[in-house]
């Protein structure tokens, strides 16, 4: 009897402990979100998509296989997630989708803060790579990117002289000597700051906006700063412009395009940056607003709109005109001529040659003054003894050159007014 107490005992301890393991092997998985990992970083949801980086990491674990991938992701997900909370709050007034090799040609920047061209009609050369050359207002200095000794691309700056020569390339120090590539630089009126893209560890998609002061007291550029959102995104975004004089800004993104299409986004620049606080906006408000979801949701001073879509229309007008205007040459008050073929007497015509000949003149000799007077005021006592002399002869040419180009003014219009 006893044995058969026993027994049963056994029997159910037995199937106590196999119950148990059985119950064990049932592992509850966590459920996935019901949005996939690219709607997740597409939508700017960056906790669901860490979700499923981690569902992914517990996988390849499983099966005893890498995760270095899914890592990296986890980090760049940490960075686009601090980005987030610091989205910074601009008024966008347009919109509008481009073909890529068109870009510069919509952006209508102010002659007073410098122009922008492409590197291959600078240069004049064939050259298949998207590259940019920002040119100082008075053309004295350039600053472009091309390939380097180490193949990636660098930003440089060289100096431009009256006599149309040019001083040895530069890297830019503090931002060229980093191992990444660097491209579409914008300086500033100031003369220090400068914004250009680059693809680096800090970048959130491929090119990135960063910007940079210049240090004079250590002759380099101060370590590149990543703009952030909303300009900063997933995609490529590049070409950051200030126009000060009119207070509008530019930037180019090829979020969202297809391929060989970039959209140029117009807004209004801050004088200091205002960031949205995450607790006093809601989380989806905050994702749209940083991945530009609508231009009309960062809207809210009707007037400041207003003010730069006049301002915009503005310049494009004046830009459109300058492009087909070969100058201005006021006849009357009430009449100013802008082609050689305006003009009615042969007389007239002829001359005009030499007014825009004696022009071109005066200009070089104002740019190269610009250049030794910025020499003189750097320069040694030595050098600026030999400066002097130079300044001197320049501005007496500068003064005679100035007079001529009045007096054949005055028989320009003579000859067409038949006086």
């Amino acid at each position: 009897m006893k044995r058969i107490v026993l027994s049963v005992f056994l029997l159910l301890i037995v199937g106590s402990m196999q119950a148990q393991r059985r119950r064990k092997a049932v592992v509850v998985e966590p459920e996935l979100p019901k949005i996939s990992l690219e709607e997740a970083i597409r939508t700017y949801d960056f906790p669901i998509a860490e979700q499923w980086v981690n569902h992914e990491i517990a996988t390849l674990k499983k099966s005893n296989l890498p995760t270095d991938e899914q890592e990296d992701k986890l980090q760049w997900l940490h960075r686009a997630q601090l980005r987030l909370n610091a989205v910074e709050r601009v008024t966008f007034i347009d919109s509008m989708i481009v073909p890529k090799t068109e870009v510069l040609s919509h952006i209508h920047l102010n002659p007073e803060c410098g122009r922008l061209l492409r590197s291959a009609d600078y240069f004049h050369q064939r050259d298949t790579m998207d590259c940019t050359v920002f040119q100082s207002e008075i053309g004295d200095q350039i600053f472009y990117s091309q390939v380097g000794a180490d193949g990636n691309l660098h930003l440089y700056t060289q100096h431009l002289y009256g006599d149309s020569s040019m001083s040895e390339a530069q890297l830019l120090q503090g931002i060229s000597d980093n191992e990444e590539a660097q491209n579409y630089p914008f300086m500033m009126t100031d003369g220090a700051t400068i914004y250009f893209a680059a693809k680096s560890t800090e970048s959130l998609g491929g090119y990135d906006i960063f910007m940079s002061r210049y240090d004079a007291d250590e002759h380099r550029f101060l370590a590149p700063e990543n703009i952030g959102m909303p300009f900063n995104s997933p995609a490529n975004d590049y070409l950051y412009v200030i126009d000060e004089t009119n207070n509008l800004g530019w930037f180019v993104t090829d979020r969202n395009m297809k391929d060989g299409l970039a959209c140029i986004y117009v807004f209004i620049p801050n004088e200091t940056r205002q960031i949205y606080i995450p607790e006093e906006v809601d989380s989806e408000r905050l994702r749209r607003l940083a991945r530009i979801h609508s231009i009309r949701d960062t809207q809210t001073d009707e007037a400041a709109v207003r003010g730069a879509q006049f301002r915009m229309r503005e310049a494009n007008r004046t830009q459109k005109a300058a492009r087909t205007n070969e100058f201005d040459f006021v006849v009357t008050d009430n009449q100013i001529y802008h082609r050689k073929s305006d003009f009615r007497t042969m007389d007239a015509q002829l001359r005009i040659d030499t007014w825009l000949e004696k022009r071109a003149e005066l200009e070089k000799v104002r740019k190269t003054l610009v250049r030794l007077r910025n020499n003189y005021h750097t320069g040694t006592p030595d050098a600026r003894t030999q400066l002097s002399s130079e300044i001197l002869m320049l501005e007496k040419s500068e003064e005679t050159l100035a007079q001529r180009i009045k007096q054949e003014e005055k028989a320009i219009r003579k000859a067409e007014l038949g006086l």
